[in-house]
C-alpha cells in the first residue's frame, strides 16, 4: 500500500464520524487523494435505479449524461482518459472511482493499489445512497468497521471519566489476545506498549487535549501475544466535553502499521547504504532532473559534491545553476547541448568540461549518465561526475612523449642513414687527397698547402660523421660490444702514443703516473674510443704550455677511476649541467676549436653500455678533471 493512503482513509472516516456527513467526507477524501497521488481523480455517485445522483473531483460530463455507464460492470476500464473503477456494496453497484490514465497503463494493479481508499469510499457511498433514499444502510459503527476491516484497521471510543474502552475486542485481535473479560482500560492497554515508548504516547494524548493539536496522533510499539513487538499508530478526536472544559469522550482509529514501518527503516537503511558508499566514492554520484516546462534540478547530490565542484550539496540541491556558473564560459553551450541531445535521443550522456573551482583552481570534469523519460515528459538522469585533470594531464604526457620518441627514431633513422651514404664520396675525396698529398713534389707549394686542407677539412668532417653513425646506433640500441678484461696500463700506454703528436703541436706536455695491474671489464675498441676523446678534448681545450695527466686510483668501495686532468680553460657549472647533451659546444660554439659537440655524447653513452660512469669536476680556468669510474664488479688484476 503506497505511504499515506491509509493515513487518508483514516481521515475520511473520522471526517464521516465527526460530522455524520458521508458526502462531505467522501468530498474531501477525492481533494486528498488527488493531492497526495499528483492525478486527476473524480467520484460519481450512483442512485438504486443506476443513474447519477452526484459528482465530484475531475468527472467528465458525458458520465452524468449517459445515465447508466456502470451497468453490469464490476471490473476496471478505461475511457474518456480515465480509468474508471466501479465501486460496489452489498451486491449493488454504488457509483465509480476514476484517476487520470493513459491506455497503456495496467488498470488492475491501480485498482489493486487504490483497494482500501475504494472499500472506504464504496461504503460511505452506500451510507450516502441509504441516507438519500430514506431507508436504514446499517449503523453507524457497523459501517466504519466493515470499510475498516479490509484496511487493518478498527476504531475505538474511550470514555476518560470511567476509564472504559469500547470496541477493541479487534485491537486486542490484532495482537493476538482474546477480548478482555471485565472489558479494556487505559491501564490494560499500557501494559502492553513498550516501556520506551510510553511517556511519549501519554504526551500525545495531553497535546490534544490541551488544544495544542487538532488531532490525538501516536506511533508506538505494542507487544504481541507471540512475544514480537508490532508497530501501532493511532488517531483520533475529543468529541464530548464536561461543563467544566474536561474532556469526557475520546473517539479515534488505530492501524497495525509494522509492515509500513520495517519498509521506511528498509528505505532509511538504503539510503544510509548509499550515502556511506557515495563518501568514499572518488567522484560525485547525482540524480539530474529536466522537467516538463524546461527548469532543471539536482534531487539528489553525494556528499562529495563540494570537494569536486567547490559547492555545498545543498546549494546545488537547491539551486541547479550554481554548477553551470562554475563551469567555463567557453564550455557552457556544449554543456546544454549535450542534454538536449541525450534527452532528444535517449542516449548516454558524456562530457568533459572545465570548471573554476571557489578557491581558484580551474580542473577537469568528466561526466556520464544514464536518461529515463518520465511520463509527464520530463527526464531523470542518473549518473556519475569525477576529476579527470590529472589523469588527462598524464595522458597528455604520455601523448607527447609518444610523439617525442617517434621523432626521436625518425631523426636517428634518418642520420644513421645520412651518415652511410656521406661516408662514401667522403672517403673518395680523402682518398684522392692522399694520393695529392704523395704526388705533391710535382706541384706548386700553394697547390699542395691546398691539398692538405682539403684532407684535413676531409677528415674533420669525417671525424664528425663517425661519431654522428656511433651517437645513432647508440640511441637505437643496435650497438654491439665485445667485452673482454683490458689491461689499463696497456690501453693508456696505447692512447698516449695515439695523442702524443696532436699534443706536442699544441704545446701540451703528456704526463703518466704509473698505473696499478688492473684490467676492466668492456669493449677494448670502445674503451680506446673513450680514453682518446678524453685526451683529446683534454688537449684540445687546454693552453699552450699546459699539462695533461693521467692516472688511475682505487676507490673505497672496491672501483676503479681513470683520471684525465687537464691544465685548460676549465668549465662553470652550469656548463657541466649541459655537457653531454649532443651538438652543444657550450662556450666554444662559435670559438675557434673546432669539433663537433657529439663527442662527450658518444664516450658517455659508450661507458654506460659497458657498466662505468663518467664524472666530471672542473672550475672554469682552474682546468677539468674527467673520470672514468668501474664498480668493483668489473675491476680484476692484472691478466684476469
Amino acid at each position: 500500500m503506497p505511504a499515506g493512503l491509509l493515513a487518508l482513509t483514516q481521515a475520511a472516516l473520522l471526517e464521516h464520524l465527526d460530522r455524520d456527513d458521508p458526502a462531505f467526507a467522501l468530498r474531501r477524501l477525492v481533494a486528498d487523494a488527488s493531492r497526495h497521488l499528483g492525478l486527476s481523480c473524480g467520484l460519481l455517485a450512483i442512485a438504486p435505479d443506476g443513474q447519477p445522483r452526484w459528482t465530484t473531483g475531475v468527472v467528465p460530463d458525458a458520465a452524468v449524461r449517459r445515465g447508466t455507464p456502470l451497468a453490469g460492470r464490476h471490473e476496471p476500464f478505461f475511457e474518456d482518459g480515465f480509468c474508471w473503477l466501479p465501486l460496489w456494496r452489498m451486491g449493488q453497484s454504488v457509483g465509480a472511482w476514476l484517476v487520470a490514465a493513459d491506455p497503456g497503463d495496467d488498470i488492475h494493479q491501480t485498482a489493486r493499489v487504490l483497494q482500501p481508499l475504494l472499500q472506504t469510499a464504496a461504503c460511505l457511498l452506500l451510507r450516502d445512497q441509504s441516507a438519500a433514499a430514506g431507508r436504514p444502510g446499517g449503523s453507524q459503527a457497523e459501517l466504519i468497521r466493515a470499510a475498516l476491516r479490509g484496511t487493518g484497521t478498527f476504531v475505538w471510543e474511550w470514555d476518560i471519566r470511567s476509564d472504559r474502552f469500547a470496541e477493541t475486542d479487534e485491537g486486542f485481535a490484532q495482537l493476538g489476545y482474546p477480548p478482555p473479560e471485565a472489558g479494556a482500560t487505559q491501564r490494560d492497554w499500557d501494559a502492553l506498549i513498550h516501556p520506551d515508548d510510553l511517556a511519549e504516547n501519554h504526551e500525545a494524548y495531553l497535546r490534544h487535549a490541551r488544544g495544542e493539536v487538532s488531532v490525538y496522533e501516536s506511533a508506538y510499539r505494542a507487544r504481541a501475544a507471540d512475544g514480537s513487538w508490532r508497530w501501532v499508530q493511532e488517531r483520533g478526536r475529543i468529541i464530548e466535553w464536561d461543563a467544566a472544559g474536561q474532556p469526557v469522550r475520546l473517539v479515534g482509529i488505530q492501524a497495525d502499521i509494522t509492515e509500513h514501518r520495517a519498509a521506511q527503516e528498509a528505505a532509511a537503511q538504503a539510503a544510509a547504504r548509499l550515502t556511506k558508499i557515495a563518501s568514499h566514492v572518488p567522484g560525485m554520484l547525482f540524480q539530474f532532473e529536466r522537467r516538463p516546462d524546461g527548469s532543471n534540478r539536482f534531487p539528489y547530490v553525494s556528499e562529495r559534491c563540494e570537494p569536486l565542484f567547490g559547492v555545498p550539496a545543498e546549494a546545488l540541491v537547491a539551486d541547479a545553476t550554481a554548477l553551470l556558473r562554475r563551469i567555463d564560459f567557453t564550455d557552457r553551450t556544449l554543456m546544454l547541448d549535450s542534454i538536449e541531445a541525450s534527452m532528444r535521443d535517449q542516449t548516454p550522456w558524456q562530457l568533459s568540461f572545465r570548471i573554476h573551482r571557489r578557491d581558484g583552481l580551474l580542473r577537469w570534469i568528466r561526466g556520464s549518465a544514464t536518461p529515463q523519460m518520465e511520463a509527464d515528459g520530463g527526464c531523470v538522469w542518473h549518473g556519475y561526475f569525477e576529476d579527470v585533470t590529472e589523469a588527462l594531464t598524464v595522458e597528455q604526457a604520455h601523448q607527447q612523449r609518444a610523439a617525442a620518441e617517434a621523432a626521436n627514431r625518425a631523426k636517428t633513422e634518418f642520420l644513421s642513414r645520412m651518415s652511410h651514404e656521406l661516408r662514401t664520396p667522403l672517403n673518395a675525396v680523402l682518398g684522392f687527397a692522399q694520393l695529392l698529398e704523395v704526388d705533391g713534389a710535382a706541384l706548386p707549394p700553394e697547390q699542395r698547402r691546398r691539398v692538405t686542407l682539403i684532407r684535413e677539412a676531409g677528415e674533420h668532417l669525417l671525424e664528425m660523421i663517425n661519431d654522428l653513425l656511433d651517437l645513432t646506433i647508440i640511441e637505437a640500441g643496435r650497438l654491439a660490444l665485445q667485452t673482454e678484461a683490458v689491461a689499463l696500463d696497456a690501453l693508456v700506454d696505447d692512447c698516449l702514443a695515439m695523442v702524443l703528436a696532436a699534443a706536442q703541436q699544441a704545446g701540451v706536455t703528456l704526463l703518466h703516473e704509473p698505473l696499478p695491474a688492473l684490467t676492466v671489464q668492456g669493449d677494448r675498441k670502445r674503451l680506446r674510443q673513450v680514453l682518446l676523446n678524453l685526451l683529446s678534448n683534454a688537449i684540445k681545450y687546454n693552453r699552450r704550455g699546459g699539462q695533461v695527466l693521467v692516472h688511475c686510483v682505487r676507490l673505497a668501495d672496491g672501483g676503479v677511476a681513470l683520471r684525465v686532468i687537464d691544465s685548460g680553460i676549465g668549465l662553470t657549472e652550469a656548463e657541466i649541467g649541459q655537457l653531454f647533451q649532443p651538438f652543444n659546444r657550450l662556450s666554444q660554439a662559435h670559438g675557434p676549436i673546432e669539433g663537433t659537440g657529439i663527442g662527450l655524447a658518444v664516450t658517455q653513452a659508450l661507458a654506460t653500455l659497458m657498466g662505468a660512469r663518467i664524472e666530471v669536476q672542473s672550475m672554469r680556468g682552474s682546468g677539468s678533471t674527467f673520470s672514468v669510474v668501474w664498480p668493483a664488479a668489473l675491476v680484476g688484476p692484472a691478466g684476469a
